[in-house]
C-alpha cells in the first residue's frame, strides 16, 4: 500500500502567504478606520443638528408665550439680540381662580426696570446710543417720547411696534382697570386706584421681567442674559446656550411675526442652519385668557 507523506509550506509559500494576509489586513483596518471615522464624523453632526433644535424650539416656545417682545422691534429691524418678558407670574395671582390660567404682567409702572430707559445698559431702539437720557426714565422704547402707546392692541404713535411703551394706567382710561367692569371679579367696580390695572388693591405689583439672548460674535457663544431688576445689563447675570454659534440674528416683520436665525459650527467646519418665523401671539392676552 502507497503511504502519502504530509508536508508543510516550503519558506517561499510562508513568506507570500504573510505578504497577502498583509495586505489584506492592511486594507481592513484602512476600511475599518474610515468606518470609524464616517461614524464619529456622523455623531458629531447630529449631536450639532440636535443642539440646534433644541434653542431654536426654547427660543421660539418663549417667544410664542410672551407677553412683551422687547427686540427686535420696528425702530431696528435686524438685531443679534432677542429680549421680552420671561413670563414670571410674580404675585402668584390667576384667572377663575385657577392655576392653568395665570395673570402675567398684568399689573406694570410706566418703566421696565427702576434706573430706566428701557432696559438699563443696553441700546434698545439700535441707533447706537445706550440708555439716552433727554426723554426720561420711562421712555421704554429709546425712541424719544415717553409712554405712548395704551394697551389696546394697535400702533397708538405710528411707529411699527405695538403696545411697547405703556403708562401705569395700562390702558388709559383713568380708572383702576377697566373703566366700568369688575376686573377681579369681588363684585366691585372701579374700586382703588387708576394705576390698578388689576384691581387687587395693589399698584404696578407685576411688570414685565425681561430676558435677553444675546450673540457674543467673536466667542461664538450664545448667551441668555437676565437683567439686573434694577440695573439692567449693569449687574447681569449671564449663562452661556452654546459656544458654537458662527450666527444669530433677529428680525422684526411686522407686529405679528419675528424671524430667527442660527448657525453652529463644529470644529471641522460642519454646520447646522436654522431660521423659524414666530409670532409672540400672547401680546394680546394681557388681560384674557392666554394662548399656549
Amino acid at each position: 500500500m502507497k503511504m502519502f507523506t504530509e508536508e508543510g509550506l516550503t519558506l517561499v509559500e510562508l513568506l507570500m502567504a504573510i505578504a497577502i494576509f498583509g495586505l489584506i489586513a492592511t486594507g481592513a483596518t484602512t476600511l475599518l478606520s474610515a468606518s470609524l471615522g464616517a461614524q464619529a464624523q456622523g455623531e458629531a453632526n447630529y449631536k450639532l443638528y440636535q443642539e440646534g433644535l433644541i434653542i431654536m424650539e426654547r427660543l421660539t416656545s418663549e417667544v410664542k408665550t410672551t407677553t412683551l417682545l422687547h427686540i427686535p422691534n420696528n425702530h431696528t429691524p435686524i438685531r443679534t439680540i432677542l429680549a421680552f418678558s420671561a413670563n414670571i407670574n410674580e404675585d402668584g395671582d390667576s384667572y377663575f381662580g385657577d392655576a392653568l390660567f395665570p395673570r402675567i404682567d398684568e399689573d406694570s409702572d410706566n418703566l421696565l426696570f427702576f434706573n430706566g430707559y428701557g432696559i438699563p445698559g443696553l441700546d434698545d431702539d439700535g441707533d447706537g446710543t445706550v440708555d439716552e437720557i433727554g426723554s426720561g426714565k420711562n421712555d421704554d422704547d429709546e425712541d424719544g417720547v415717553v409712554d405712548e402707546e395704551i394697551l389696546d392692541g394697535l400702533d397708538d404713535d405710528g411707529d411699527g411696534d405695538i403696545d411697547e411703551d405703556l403708562t401705569n394706567d395700562s390702558n388709559g382710561d383713568a380708572s383702576p382697570g377697566i373703566s366700568g367692569m369688575d376686573d377681579d371679579g369681588d363684585l366691585a367696580v372701579d374700586e382703588g386706584n387708576y394705576q390698578d390695572d388689576d384691581e387687587d388693591g395693589t399698584m404696578n405689583e407685576d411688570p414685565p421681567n425681561l430676558i435677553l439672548y444675546s450673540f457674543d460674535a467673536p466667542n461664538t457663544t450664545l448667551y441668555k442674559v437676565t437683567p439686573d431688576s434694577d440695573d439692567g445689563m449693569t449687574s447681569a447675570v449671564y449663562a452661556t446656550i452654546s459656544n458654537r454659534v458662527t450666527f444669530f440674528q433677529t428680525t422684526y416683520l411686522d407686529p405679528d411675526k419675528i424671524l430667527i436665525e442660527l448657525t453652529l459650527t463644529n470644529a471641522d467646519g460642519k454646520t447646522a442652519v436654522f431660521s423659524e418665523y414666530v409670532s409672540p401671539r400672547n401680546r394680546y392676552q394681557k388681560t384674557g385668557k392666554r394662548v399656549r
